[in-house]
This record gives structure tokens, C-alpha cells and sequence, in this order.
């Protein structure tokens, strides 16, 4: 008998998270909470398990970047692609 699990991945709204060990953009986490497996928590997509900080330091859920407003300068890249709803 062959047994599969598909992982839950938990998604993040911040599209400039990035993983603190490696600095390559985080799109989401493992949840073994959710998922039921004893796998536990890393990184998606690098699978670092460390924490993640974000690149941006005028992003919010409501306007997302506001750098070239505040700061007059975007320092920090385009950030990962966001998926559409």
C-alpha cells in the first residue's frame, strides 16, 4: 500500500517576507498543526526553518508598498509576484 500527504503551506500577504537565513523571498510556512504530519515548520520555498522579516518598512494589507511615497525611493526590490485572488 502506497501512502501520500500533500503538506499544508500557509500563505503570507506580504510579498516582501523574506527568510532570515538565506534572504530569498518566503511566499508561505509549513503548518504541521494543520497538516497533521510531525514534519514541522519551514520556509516555503527554500524549506529554511528560520524566521522571516520583511524587506519593507511601509507595507500594510490595506495599500501594500508605500516606499516611494514615504521615502521617495524603493530600496528593497519588486518583492515575490502576488498570486491574483
Amino acid at each position: 500500500m502506497t501512502h501520500t500527504r500533500t503538506h499544508v503551506h500557509v500563505g503570507t500577504a506580504n510579498p516582501y517576507l523574506a527568510c532570515e537565513r538565506c534572504g530569498h523571498w518566503a511566499s508561505g510556512f509549513h503548518d504541521p498543526d494543520r497538516c497533521g504530519c510531525d514534519a514541522g515548520y519551514w520556509l516555503v520555498p527554500c524549506r529554511h526553518v528560520t524566521g522571516m522579516t520583511s524587506q519593507c518598512p511601509s507595507w500594510s494589507p490595506v495599500n501594500g508598498c508605500r516606499c516611494r511615497e514615504f521615502l521617495g525611493h524603493v530600496v528593497h526590490g519588486p518583492g515575490r509576484p502576488v498570486m491574483p485572488a
